[in-house]
């Protein structure tokens, strides 16, 4: 069986379209001298350059046509096309049979028409090619979950099914995948940890996963979300009304889950805002870090951060953390990282049950067992004709 080639650097799909809509009708020969004068720019350490902002980095790497090309492609997709990003958007394009080359120029066909407009059938044979129907599926059964939990399955489909084997690649493609799925509401990503949504639950029921132990069944992956979701709600009802000692105990033992050494839980009295101290191994150098703990439904504001700021000398920490079942103010949010001043992590509500769940901390993981007919480990006991008596 022929191996596939799966999309490199796999855009989001309204970029797709938004590419396919700019680069109709230009001729294919600029296209590719525009690729390869920015890729000579690329390739020069001595000059290296800021790619982020087009208007400022065109003008000042592009001459001629391969300019006024770039400009074009930013300008025309609504600036959302980066011309030094086009690698991923145009191998979408090729691979699906959504451009075709017709008198010299790049041209969108009847198959691209489709995928500009929306079309679910184009759409979904692309996710299944692509294997993003596996990821949605593994993120169905397994979320809420890092990246690495739904890596396996995938890594599987690649190697048995695709050109992709080292590690590494397919690590980078299933961000790329899951990237995808964010942006098209199918999955949500909260923290480091994603969930499939409703939306992704019907487009997974309407359009299965792909290939053996995908869970395409969508009443079984509702059953697991709608679990998921009363879990969760059952532990944020839990810290909500949790004795505010008893919290700080429990954030205590979520550090130690996260990797944290010499965890310890200050004396209420005269703490200076600081309700646990902690350290961690950055790099090759272990720092101090002082948290303060807010169980309360309101919004932490600046003042508390400030104060917080204010107290690491006390505890010789260069950074802290706020972590709170609410939600943190405007301020709060600008302050947290400003420049010169020690950083403050600032974990709300939504991300501490994010790492409660992950660090199995109040729930329990439980799998379902899914029976199904195996007709190959039974044809053994098959004959063709009977045997005479």
């Amino acid at each position: 069986m022929e191996k596939r080639q799966l999309t490199p650097d796999l855009p989001t799909y309204a970029i797709g379209r938004r590419f396919l809509k700019a680069i109709n009708g230009v001729e294919n020969s600029k296209y590719k001298t525009m690729v390869k004068d920015i890729y000579e720019h690329i390739r020069n350490p001595k000059d290296p350059a800021d790619w982020k902002e087009p208007e400022e980095w065109i003008p000042k790497r592009l001459t001629g046509p391969s300019h006024d090309l770039a400009l074009d492609l930013w300008r025309k997709s609504g600036q959302l096309v980066n011309p030094r990003h086009t690698f991923g958007p145009f191998y979408l394009s090729k691979i699906h049979q959504l451009l075709s080359v017709q008198n010299g120029c790049l041209m969108i066909t009847s198959r691209g028409s489709k995928f500009v407009d929306g079309d679910e059938e184009v759409v979904a044979s692309i996710d299944d090619y692509d294997g993003m129907l596996i990821v949605l599926a593994e993120v169905a059964a397994k979320g809420p979950g890092r990246r690495r939990d739904f890596e396996e399955r995938y890594a599987e489909f690649c190697r048995a099914s695709t050109t992709y084997a080292a590690d590494s690649s397919i690590s980078s493609s299933l961000i790329y995948r899951l990237n995808n799925l964010v942006d098209r509401r199918l999955i949500a990503k909260s923290g480091h940890s994603y969930q499939v949504t409703h939306m992704g639950l019907e487009y997974l029921g309407r359009h299965g996963g792909a290939g053996p132990g995908d869970i395409s069944n969508p009443a079984i992956v509702r059953m697991a979300s709608a679990s998921n979701a009363n879990a969760r709600k059952q532990l944020a009802d839990f810290l909500s009304s949790m004795n505010p000692y008893k919290f700080e105990h429990l954030i205590k033992l979520l550090l130690e889950r996260m990797n944290f050494e010499k965890v310890e839980v200050t004396s209420p009295v005269n703490d200076k805002g600081v309700d646990v101290v902690a350290e961690i191994e950055l790099g090759i150098s272990r720092v101090r870090e002082v948290i303060q703990v807010k169980r309360h439904a309101g919004s932490v504001g600046r003042p508390i951060l400030d104060l917080l700021r204010g107290s690491l000398y006390r505890f010789d920490a260069v950074r802290g953390t706020i972590i709170t079942t609410g939600k943190f103010s405007k301020g709060a949010n600008s302050a947290a990282f400003a420049k010169g001043a020690a950083p403050i992590t600032l974990i709300d509500g939504e991300r501490l049950l994010d790492l409660l769940i992950e660090h199995n901390i109040g729930v329990r993981r439980r799998e379902i067992r899914i029976l199904e007919f195996d007709a190959d480990g039974l044809s053994q006991f098959e004959s063709e004709s009977e045997p005479a008596l």
